[in-house]
């Protein structure tokens, strides 16, 4: 199913490719190209909420979830991978408060420890 949507946009494509020379171009073939490249954007925004192809990794081989909040389908790794936001985790903003809060003390325990090596070393 997803191969004739590609399909159909790679026709689209072809057919957009025919508008070359910009400065020959008629008002009614500068409508019929604007036409042909919404299409293309709306078959591309169709397949992103669509389940047969995680919009943030492309695979199509994988089993999804559906987020109400976004109308759209994801794959369970990205999932599991935390790259979707889910409003039920709170909100965006505090979410990178966490991960830079987590960060930070990471960044603090690999400096203390290289420090403490570091002075061991020095006092040999």
């Amino acid at each position: 199913m997803i191969r004739v949507v590609y399909d159909e946009i790679e026709i689209l494509r072809n057919f957009a490719s025919l508008y070359d020379d910009w400065s020959n171009i008629t008002r009614e073939e500068e409508n019929e190209f604007s036409q042909l490249q919404a299409t293309k954007i709306n078959l591309f925004h169709l397949i992103s909420k669509s389940i047969c192809s995680c919009p943030l990794c492309s695979n199509t081989d994988r089993d999804m979830v559906f987020i109400p909040d976004h109308e759209t389908w994801y794959c369970i790794e990205c999932q599991e991978q935390g790259l979707i936001w889910d409003p039920s985790q709170g909100s965006e903003e505090d979410r990178y408060q966490h991960d830079y809060i987590n960060w930070y003390l990471e960044q603090k325990e690999k400096f203390t420890k290289r420090s403490i090596n570091d002075k061991k070393l020095d006092s040999e």
